[in-house]
């Protein structure tokens, strides 16, 4: 009877320690299937028409206002955590961003509180709505990875010419990566409109593991099918994330191969004894 419990209790470490191993997978996965079925919702809903939308007005409006005023509300944490917009039937999403490059695909919801960031992207405050009209930057950020969930983690993936994909209430908007850049956090006349331009662009904190000391910066340009002039680099005085990030990875799943035969060598043992 002894010799079972010991048994059982060598059994539920290995399993819990094995468990904490795949957190990160399983949550992942789990996020991912939430704001699947969110995307799936919005997919399914279809375009709505910008004609008589009072959504669609009051964001050209938003939109226009800001770029009158040259963005002065952007200034402090408080101005990009609000909210553009109010949203009232919407689900209080805005859309989705997908991004085919590192494969995620989120949803877009308005302001850039602690909330929504840890339930998709957001647009934040005092920039523009994708609409797909000059004149306007619409500014997604996103966590570099959170509880497990990638979000903007593999950012550095991307480079010139990679597409970023918009949809909103009313058509599916599509943006070339033209240019990368680290930043200081509040160098906030690096993400402003740019006269004449229909941008997005998208921002997570860097280095991945240097607790928001800079901010990554991809910019996009709408995609009329032009060619994109390849950018030289600006981020080489920075250190790069992609090695810590792989090693991450690694550490993790060596750790479950140890667990696993750690575990192995210690059943075989004793069955052995059991057998004696």
């Amino acid at each position: 009877m002894k010799q079972k419990i010991i048994n059982i209790i060598g059994i539920l470490f290995l399993a819990a320690g094995i468990g904490s191993l795949f957190y990160p997978e399983i949550i992942s996965y789990l996020k991912q299937k939430q704001s699947d079925q969110i995307i799936k919702e919005l997919t399914h809903a279809g375009n709505r028409n910008k004609l008589d939308d009072s959504l669609y007005q009051k964001a050209v409006y938003y939109n226009r206002k800001i770029f009158q005023e040259k963005q002065t509300g952007l200034k402090d944490v408080f101005s990009y955590r609000s909210a553009p917009i109010i949203l009232r039937n919407e689900k209080n999403t805005f859309g989705y961003v997908k991004i085919p490059k590192i494969k995620q695909k989120l949803p877009l919801y308005l302001g850039a509180t602690m909330k929504n960031m840890k339930k998709g992207a957001a647009i934040m405050g005092q920039t523009s709505l994708p609409l797909g009209q000059k004149d306007s930057n619409c500014v997604i950020a996103a966590h570099r990875g959170y509880q497990g969930i990638p979000y903007f983690r593999d950012i550095e993936q991307l480079k010139t010419g990679d597409r970023v994909i918009i949809k909103n209430p009313w058509e599916t908007l599509t943006y070339k990566v033209t240019k990368i850049k680290v930043i200081d956090p509040y160098d906030m006349d690096k993400i402003l409109i740019q006269k004449g331009k229909d941008m997005a662009t998208l921002l997570t904190c860097h280095p991945y593991r240097g607790h928001g000391r800079y901010r990554y910066i991809v910019y996009c340009m709408r995609d009329h099918g032009q060619k994109i002039r390849k950018q030289k680099e600006e981020i080489q005085i920075h250190s790069s994330s992609r090695k810590e990030i792989e090693e991450e990875k690694w550490i993790r799943y060596a750790g479950i191969g140890l667990l696993i035969m750690t575990g192995g060598v210690w059943i075989s043992r004793r069955k052995k004894r059991n057998l004696r």
